[in-house]
């Protein structure tokens, strides 16, 4: 271990001993670490945790959301350590009350293993997965959301994490996100709509249009992930993220939002969902119910951010960003 990071640790542990001690394990891109951030802020705010992410040290510092940690509060720490062959666990002598794990999917790498090995925590290891490994049965009606007791795609790496994290010890809750967007999001869903209703170009969605989006606030996933060190779980839980209060949005109605806030009406076509475009969500409906953490967490009540809310944000962050986006499939799929 060097030098900087063993004082680091040791501060960590000097710190954290005042109180409720809190893990994030944050990786270095994707979806996912804009939660992490916000999740160490709810921590350390909303319920006086002592919070230490241990960070992917492969990141862009200049990159949201890393380029906001300056900002973090004072009882958060950072511990950057590399995230590959050479990882060992780096707090064995420090027990942590609760770990939220925003990075592991494969079992079988070097920072899950150490994770599953060390048994780093006293009350709750919450996982951080994905809703993407349900298979949504062909049965199930149009318009009707995939609960947490659909059949899942135990091939894939974050099926095969939770099955591997169920199989231990460990008290654990799992939950299974979705679309994400909010402050910090690295992903911009939504500019695919921006550029093409903001350009007065055909904006072509895969019919019949009506398909339901799970979109949720990344700051409501943070604060729905938090109410874990509150309610306690039985351990085993799964839940899907999602704001409850804001669950309605078809492809059609998200295109009408953000027309309204561009003061624009979008020129929507209708296209084949079995061509292939760079449509930012899946062309069959796929969203997830979300109304299990309302009745189970005493603190959650579905979430307060709401997308019509955010479209001002949302066309602002477009515009600083000005970004190249294709639409070079767009004829195709519309004359197809």
């Amino acid at each position: 271990m060097n030098t900087i990071l063993a004082i680091i640790i040791a501060l960590a542990t000097s710190v954290n001993s005042l109180g409720v001690r809190s893990l994030i394990v944050n990786g270095k891109g994707g979806g996912h670490v804009a939660i992490g951030f916000h999740l160490a802020e709810t921590l350390s705010l909303d319920q006086g945790h002592q919070v230490t992410i241990l960070q992917n040290d492969d990141v862009d510092f200049t990159q949201t959301p890393f380029n906001a940690y300056a900002n973090l509060p004072s009882n958060v720490q950072i511990v950057m350590k590399s995230f590959d062959s050479t990882f060992s666990y780096p707090f064995k002598d420090l027990e942590f009350d609760f770990v939220f794990d925003n990075n592991s999917k494969d079992p079988t790498g070097p920072v899950e293993s150490a994770l599953l090995k060390s048994n780093p925590c006293k009350q709750r290891y919450t996982f951080v997965g994905s809703a993407g490994i349900y298979e949504k049965p062909d049965s199930l009606p149009h318009n009707s959301p995939l609960n947490e007791s659909m059949p899942i795609n135990t091939k894939k790496p974050a099926a095969q994490f939770e099955a591997a994290l169920s199989s231990t010890s460990i008290p654990h809750i799992l939950f299974r996100c979705q679309y994400i967007y909010g402050p910090l999001c690295s992903k911009n869903y939504l500019d695919y709509f921006t550029y093409r209703i903001k350009n007065m170009l055909p904006l072509p969605i895969p019919s019949p249009g009506t398909q339901i989006a799970s979109l949720t606030d990344v700051r409501d996933v943070a604060y729905q992930l938090s109410c874990v060190c509150t309610s306690l779980p039985p351990t085993g839980s799964i839940f899907n993220t999602g704001t409850f209060n804001d669950l309605k949005h078809s492809y059609v109605d998200i295109a009408e939002m953000i027309g309204d806030g561009l003061n624009k009406t979008p020129d929507v076509k209708l296209i084949d969902p079995e061509i292939k475009t760079d449509f930012p969500f899946r062309a069959k409906e796929f969203f997830v119910k979300s109304d299990k953490s309302v009745k189970e967490f005493d603190n959650f009540g579905g979430g307060e951010k709401k997308l019509k809310n955010y479209i001002p944000e949302i066309i602002s962050s477009f515009d600083a960003r000005d970004p190249t986006v294709d639409t070079s499939k767009d004829s195709v799929a519309i004359s197809a």
